[in-house]
């Protein structure tokens, strides 16, 4: 197993292309049940912390809104935060901003 990745150590571009990474397997592999899919949304979190810090070039909120079509097909919505409904309400996490943390591959 590998460490998780320190998200805060990363820059912007890399964390559009580890997004981009995750999409893309979720696109091309079998979803594997024992994955942890929290791994996976918190680097989407990450980003959206970035890009309400700071405005961000409109190239990268195009590849954003690329990456999270894709996601948001291959996903489905599910009616619990990932994290669970207790970690949600204590971190502040709304369905409509944190989108992300409502969602699980297809079945």
């Amino acid at each position: 197993m590998t460490a998780p990745l320190n998200l805060a150590r990363l820059t912007l571009p890399i964390l559009l292309a580890e997004w981009a990474r995750i999409v893309d397997r979720l696109e091309h592999q079998p979803h594997d049940p024992a994955h942890v899919f929290t791994d996976d949304v918190l680097v989407r979190h990450e980003i959206s912390a970035r890009l309400r810090a700071k405005p961000s070039p409109q190239e990268t909120r195009e590849m954003l809104h690329e990456f999270d079509g894709h996601f948001r097909a291959l996903t489905e919505e599910r009616g619990a935060c990932v994290f669970g409904e207790a970690a949600a309400v204590a971190s502040g996490w709304t369905p409509s901003r944190e989108w992300y943390f409502w969602r699980a591959p297809r079945r």
